[in-house]
């Protein structure tokens, strides 16, 4: 199997360690268009080390060295077998490299996007047999993370998407596949949480310090404003249009609304500065918090619960999995509605309809909560 990638920035660099790492036997090409002497001198000097360490024997190094490839010039994907995409997120860029790789791959390349947000029919707009075109999504950090979305288009075939599967599944992570406005949906929880993280700070009067102390119980390891400061207000402040799932575009827009006021005030669009932006204009406010957990979990558990009425097409214990791994969830789901309860669920969601109006709010019926979580 050939494997192209196409952009070696944070993703991109992930996405081939763990590909490298995992695929024996694979052949990798690297479209590089900054650095590949120096790319390739650091694969080549991390198979030294494994060799040096008898992690690797004499063959196995010798195979591996030779089975990989960093290059400038988009002629030398031809043959792959398929290509994944992971450069920066501007549809124009996205749209011009696949259309120009397609008339260099054969008609049978997989062409795969892992963007993050972006409308995945108009990236591949322009390609002809858009059966083998779809989105390959990883999270970042990618060998931490434990799921990959496959954004499936109407056309896309299904001998296409099992091979996508059984490469996911090759690299020790589980496929999630979805459709329509359910492309990228972990993303779209994960923004929905971020954004009711702000609704939270700014309706409780309260500093970011004060509600991320008060939330730390949900969150194994990164709390909802330690993912914001990750991901970085550039990335996380876009317009909640890329996400097309109707209900949450109301509480996205407010959590973009806000994420582009800080931005205006001078907070810096790269990942590690908003915590370090925020910790300097707050002051302690005292506010009362205690409800926090509660609210962030209703919201959390409505959003999942109404996903899964919807029949996003995944296995529906996988789903819920992907979820708590993807927002860093100390516990599984069904904990949390057993720990908080129904009728405080409900009525925290109640209150928060009644305040905000967002349609991120309303719940199904109890019974289908019971279904999924009992």
């Amino acid at each position: 199997m050939k494997i192209g990638i196409v952009g070696y920035g944070k993703m991109g660099k992930d996405i081939f360690s763990i590909m490298f790492d995992k695929l024996s036997g694979a052949e990798f090409v690297v479209l590089d268009t900054f650095g590949k002497e120096e790319n390739a001198a650091a694969v080549a000097k991390t198979l030294d080390k494994a060799l040096r360490r008898k992690k690797i024997n004499e063959e196995e190094y010798e195979r591996r060295m030779y089975s990989f490839r960093f290059t400038d010039e988009a002629s030398d994907m031809s043959g792959c077998d398929l290509v994944i995409e992971a450069i920066f997120e501007d549809i124009r860029a996205k749209k011009s490299v696949f259309y120009q790789l397609s008339g260099i791959v054969s008609s049978n390349c997989m062409l795969l996007t892992n963007t993050s947000s972006l409308d995945i029919a108009e990236i591949f707009a322009d390609v002809p047999n858009r059966e083998r075109c779809f989105g390959m999504h990883f999270f970042y950090p990618v060998k931490l993370t434990g799921f990959v979305e496959l954004n499936v288009l109407p056309e896309t075939s299904g001998e296409f998407i099992s091979k996508a599967e059984e490469i996911v599944r090759s690299i020790g992570k589980s496929p999630l596949v979805f459709s329509g406005d359910y492309h990228i949906y972990l993303n779209q929880i994960l923004s929905c949480m971020v954004s009711h993280g702000i609704y939270l700070k700014n309706a409780l009067g309260t500093s970011v310090r004060e509600l991320r102390n008060a939330l730390s119980e949900l969150y194994a390891v990164a709390d909802v404003f330690e993912i914001l400061d990750s991901v970085g207000l550039g990335l996380m402040a876009g317009k909640p249009d890329n996400f097309r799932i109707e209900r949450n575009k109301q509480l996205l827009g407010y959590g973009c609304e806000q994420m582009n006021s800080w931005l205006s005030e001078g907070c810096p669009k790269e990942t590690l500065s908003f915590l370090d932006f925020i910790s300097e204009r707050e002051r302690a406010t005292g506010a009362h918090c205690d409800n926090a957990p509660l609210s962030m979990i209703s919201l959390i558990l409505c959003e999942t619960v109404n996903a899964l009425c919807d029949k996003p097409g995944c296995d529906e214990k996988l789903f819920m999995e992907a979820v708590q791994d993807t927002l860093g969830l100390a516990e599984p789901l069904p904990y949390y509605y057993e720990k908080f309860g129904a009728e405080n669920i409900f009525a925290e969601l109640d209150r928060l309809g009644s305040a905000a109006g967002y349609a991120s709010y309303k719940y199904a019926d109890k019974a289908e909560w019971d279904r999924y979580f009992c």
